[in-house]
């Protein structure tokens, strides 16, 4: 074998020894390569460096905080609540008063009570409770029939006195109402005329009761019908 050649074949052998020592393999110890994908924005759970690290909420049903419901002053509101009432979502919420109004009004309109009382606060109840008592007396019927809820619009929200939740809400749908005397006369409504009916209905919940349910506490006649009559009066 030529000289020069073994003289290249001992050089490689000795780089290639060098480089091992150098490089080695891994075994552990070595410092770890930053992902580069990685948040470092991330404080380690190890940092010594002695900075209080937010607590870290494990609870399932923490509220989605992100709400726009087009008012500054609503969605302060919402936000608040959704503080303090961990189970509270907007549109749930919103979905469910949209269910309750039609509930509610046809519930008026039969002279349902059981059903009111299950849905209305006290001050609500009482009010129609009376105006039904004072129909009967009358000999007045009333027949209303929800077709659609078309819009449901929040217009204030919040806590009042650090304990009761509420939230007013301006519901825009589609009815047939007829109001009928003792005679059977047709007094307001149409029995083939759908109208469109906007009422603001304000609910409420106590934060401080178990109890999870809202109560209508306030009813307004947003709009007044053309015949002047309403098939829910105005209570709360």
């Amino acid at each position: 074998m030529p000289t020069d050649i073994l003289i290249y074949m001992i050089i490689a052998a000795v780089m290639v020894f060098w480089l091992k020592n150098v490089i080695g393999t891994r075994h552990g110890e070595e410092r770890e390569r930053p992902n580069p994908y990685e948040d470092r924005e991330t404080p380690k759970a190890d940092d010594s460096s002695g900075a209080d690290l937010p607590p870290i909420d494990m609870n399932p049903m923490a509220p989605d905080l992100t709400i726009n419901e087009g008012s500054k002053e609503v969605d302060a509101g919402l936000v608040q609540i959704a503080l303090a009432d961990r189970h509270f979502d907007v549109q749930q919420f919103k979905d469910n008063a949209g269910d309750a109004f039609a509930i509610i009004v046809e519930a008026f309109a039969s002279g349902d009570r059981e059903t009111l009382k299950d849905l209305c606060a006290k001050d609500v109840f009482d009010a129609f409770n009376s105006a039904i008592t004072e129909r009967e007396s009358k000999g007045e019927k009333v027949e209303t029939e929800i077709h659609a809820v078309r819009d449901i619009d929040i217009v204030a929200a919040g806590i009042e006195q650090k304990k009761t939740a509420f939230v007013t809400l301006r519901f825009t749908a589609d009815e047939t109402y007829v109001i009928s005397d003792k005679n059977g006369e047709i007094i307001a409504g149409h029995p083939d005329r759908v109208t469109e009916m906007t009422d603001k209905w304000t609910f409420t919940r106590d934060l401080k009761s178990t109890d999870p349910r809202w109560f209508l506490s306030k009813t307004e006649d947003d709009v007044t019908e053309e015949d002047g009559k309403t098939p829910v009066p105005d209570a709360g």
